[in-house]
């Protein structure tokens, strides 16, 4: 019997799943963003209420609910395809805008028309 593996399957490599269906950094992103999106309503109630305790109450309160609506349309848009399809597929579309991120560069956004034909004499060949 071998000691060692002389392969490594592909879920072994596979970030895991750790809340509602969403990887590590995918929970991370939606907490992020949850917390920057419910920072403007708790100054605001902070500023009307006059209690400074509302910014990070606010805060939070936004970042869980984004944690779990966050999770509901993470899986429904991943439902049935490869783990870094919507990543790519956000690229993709970035990418036809006009922004290239992250190796955005290194996708074909045009099309055209195809040809399978040989030329009669092609250069620097036989003919």
């Amino acid at each position: 019997m071998a000691s060692r593996l002389d392969f490594l399957p592909t879920r072994l490599n596979a970030a895991p799943v750790v809340f509602r269906g969403m990887t590590g950094h995918e929970v991370g992103m939606m907490v992020l963003g949850g917390l920057v999106v419910g920072l403007l309503p708790g100054v605001i109630g902070a500023w009307l209420l006059g209690a400074i305790a509302m910014v990070p109450t606010v805060a939070f309160a936004s970042a869980g609910m984004a944690l779990y609506v966050g999770g509901a349309v993470m899986r429904r848009l991943r439902r049935g395809r490869p783990a870094a399809w919507l990543y790519r597929s956000l690229q993709f579309r970035l990418a036809q805008q006009g922004i290239r991120l992250w190796g955005g560069e290194t996708l074909i956004t045009h099309s055209g028309p195809y040809s399978r034909r040989r030329m009669r004499h092609q250069p620097g060949g036989r003919p």
